[in-house]
């Protein structure tokens, strides 16, 4: 294990551990940064334009869904968005996402529900100012994610779940200026907070 860095958070400090020897030691207060997490837990840049940022996946289930189309019954990665990725433009899925916060900057999440409602999310470790640790996001609802500026962190890692697991033909970004009008006339009281963010 030398030489492996770990990244927790202990009682809201965000602590990196460096195993050296089998010894660990804790260097509190100082927040590592995009480039070392990304080094650290071995993250490669995302090769569609789905999900801009970095990601490695962790884990993909050996069971199978039961599907006409091959698919694991969940799968699991890592995903970071860096100083140059601030926003994850709108896409929809045919599995259901589950969404986690593991470290650094809180996500914005605006979410489209099919049934014409919309809500907004933040995806964080302050509980008690309303951000959640995690977000279940139904199959067929388009979603837009926005990194949240934040004072001590240029990057964000979260976790993302897909159920069924993900594959490239279950994702389809929004098509050009005319399914973004679509967007804005179907869900007109989300129009306001979406241009805020840059997602309209």
């Amino acid at each position: 294990m030398k030489g492996i860095k770990f990244i927790c958070y202990l009682t809201g400090t965000l602590v990196l551990l460096v195993t050296l020897g089998g010894c660990c030691t804790m260097e509190k207060n100082q927040n590592p940064s995009a480039q070392q997490v990304i080094q650290a837990l071995s993250l490669e840049p995302m090769s569609d334009a789905a999900c801009p940022g970095f990601f490695r996946p962790t884990y993909a289930s050996t069971i199978k869904a039961d599907l006409d189309k091959d698919r694991t019954a969940a799968s699991l990665i890592y995903y970071l968005m860096n100083r140059d990725v601030t926003i994850d433009p709108w896409h929809i899925l045919t599995s259901d996402e589950i969404l986690l916060y593991h470290a650094g900057a809180p996500m914005i999440q605006l979410l489209l529900y099919p049934d014409g409602t919309w809500e907004e999310v933040v995806l964080g470790p302050k509980v008690a100012q309303g951000q959640v640790p995690q977000k279940v996001i139904p199959a067929g609802t388009w979603m837009g994610f926005v990194k949240k500026k934040d004072p001590q962190y240029d990057w964000g890692l979260y976790g993302v779940m897909v159920v069924p697991g993900w594959h490239i033909d279950d994702i389809r970004m929004v098509q050009g200026s005319r399914e973004i009008e679509i967007l804005k006339k179907k869900y007109p009281t989300a129009v306001s907070r979406g241009k805020e963010l840059g997602l309209f």
